[in-house]
C-alpha cells in the first residue's frame, strides 16, 4: 500500500491530478433498512446530525444502494467522509447523550451490517454528480503498475467532465483491496458511462490490458444520495 500511496502521489503531482493534501479519506457504515423504515432512518440521522457543527473538510451522506455485488449485504449506508483533520474531529463528536440517543433510534429503525474504510489515491478533477455514484473494485497484486496505468488513462479519457477518481480500502473490504470511483450527473450519463470516441477506447483497452495481469475484478456498485449533512 505503501509503495502505491507514494508512486501514485508522485504521478499525480506531475500530471497536476491533485495534491496529496486534498486526498479523501472515508468511512462507510452499511445498514439493512426494512421496506417502509426508510424515512425513519432518515430522520434519526438528520435529528443528529443537523445539531452539530461540522468540522471543516468533513461531511456525512445518507445512501440507497441500487446495484451491488454478491458480498453486499446492505440496503443502505452512511458515508463519513473529509480530511484526516476533519473527519477525527467528526469522530470526537460523535458522543454523549446526544449521540447515545441517535444510535439507539437509529437501531431500532436499522441494523448495521459492516463498515469498510478507505482512502482516494489520485482524484480526477470535475463536477460531482448528485445522481448516483458507481464504484468499480478490484484485488489488485501489482499496486504500483495498476495506479500508473490508472493515470494514463486519465490523461486521455474525461469522463463527460465529472470527477472520478482511484483509491483504496484499509479495511472491511473483503477480497477487494482497490477501486475506482465516479459520480453520474442523470441517468443517461449513468447508462453511457465510458469511453465515446476512438481515442478513449484505445486508452480503456490500454487500461484493461494491463491491469488484467495484475488484478482481479470484483464487481460493480451502483448507489443515490438520499440526504447530506452538512446541510446547504
Amino acid at each position: 500500500m505503501k509503495k502505491l500511496l507514494l508512486v501514485s502521489l508522485a504521478l499525480v503531482a506531475s500530471l497536476n491530478l491533485a495534491q496529496a493534501q486534498d486526498q479523501v479519506y472515508w468511512s462507510e457504515v452499511s445498514m439493512v433498512v426494512e421496506p417502509g423504515n426508510q424515512g425513519l432512518v432518515a430522520q434519526a440521522v438528520n435529528d443528529f446530525y443537523s445539531s452539530i457543527d461540522f468540522p471543516e473538510n468533513s461531511s456525512v451522506t445518507l445512501n440507497a444502494w441500487q446495484a451491488k455485488t454478491e458480498w453486499r449485504e446492505g440496503t443502505h449506508f452512511l458515508n463519513f467522509a473529509g480530511s484526516v483533520e476533519g473527519m477525527s474531529k467528526l469522530r470526537d463528536l460523535r458522543s454523549g447523550e446526544a449521540y447515545d440517543n441517535y444510535v439507539r433510534n437509529l437501531s431500532s429503525v436499522a441494523k448495521i451490517v459492516s463498515i469498510r474504510n478507505g482512502s482516494t489515491l489520485v482524484r480526477v478533477p470535475g463536477d460531482t454528480g448528485s445522481f448516483s455514484t458507481q464504484e468499480w473494485s478490484f484485488s489488485v497484486e501489482d499496486q504500483a503498475a495498476f495506479g500508473a496505468a490508472f493515470v494514463r488513462l486519465s490523461k486521455k479519457y474525461d469522463n463527460d467532465g465529472m470527477y472520478y477518481s482511484l483509491g483504496q480500502y484499509s479495511s472491511g473490504s473483503g477480497l477487494s483491496s482497490h477501486y475506482i470511483y465516479s459520480t453520474h450527473k442523470d441517468y443517461a450519463s449513468e447508462m453511457t458511462s465510458g469511453p465515446s470516441n476512438e481515442k478513449e477506447l484505445a486508452a480503456f483497452t490500454e487500461f484493461f490490458d494491463t491491469i488484467n495481469p495484475i488484478s482481479t475484478f470484483r464487481g460493480s456498485e451502483t448507489s443515490t444520495q438520499l440526504a447530506s449533512w452538512p446541510q446547504n
